[in-house]
């Protein structure tokens, strides 16, 4: 378990925050060497979970495309038509964000309820969509608190592959 002033600090700091875009990440633990959690946002009525890395910023893309902000630069890309209309099926239908949005920020106390079950927490801030992938910043006990700048979704997966529990 994680300190839970911390915690409450970082949530505050996400209800507070200018920027929609900012995703609060609480690990849960690894099974199978794979991360697993949830990915909370003051827009958010209920948390979006993860079973992976990879699934992890599959959903950050989903919740920036659900909630509007960053707008991607590019259209995703597939190898055949088919695939394009499965993945677009699949994406419509078996959604893992909530449909129902929160007019108003969450307090952060419900976020706070979330996440100190949590054996790690992070602020992820989404700022940009460019060339198919996510740059932003990512803040937490792993960075001592400083913002820590990533360009791509592969250099984020590498940052979270350095998460190691007590």
């Amino acid at each position: 378990m994680i300190n839970r002033k911390q915690i409450h600090k970082a949530c505050t700091f996400m209800t507070r925050a200018v920027r929609i875009s900012t995703m609060l990440v609480c690990i849960h633990g690894r099974k199978e060497g794979a991360l697993y959690g949830e990915i909370l946002n003051c827009y958010m009525e209920y948390p979006v979970p993860f079973k992976n890395e990879g699934e992890m910023i599959l959903r950050i893309d989903e919740m920036c495309d659900w909630i509007g902000t960053p707008h991607p630069s590019t259209e995703p890309r597939f190898l055949n038509d088919a695939m394009e209309k499965e993945f677009m099926e699949h994406r419509k239908l078996k959604s893992n964000v909530p449909i129902k949005a929160k007019v108003r920020f969450q307090d952060s106390s419900s976020l706070v309820s979330y996440s100190v079950k949590a054996r790690a927490t992070m602020l992820i801030t989404v700022e940009y969509r460019l060339h198919s992938s996510l740059q932003g910043r990512v803040q937490g006990k792993m960075t001592n608190g400083k913002a820590v700048g990533f360009r791509s979704a592969m250099e984020l997966m590498r940052m979270m592959e350095a998460i190691v529990f007590p």
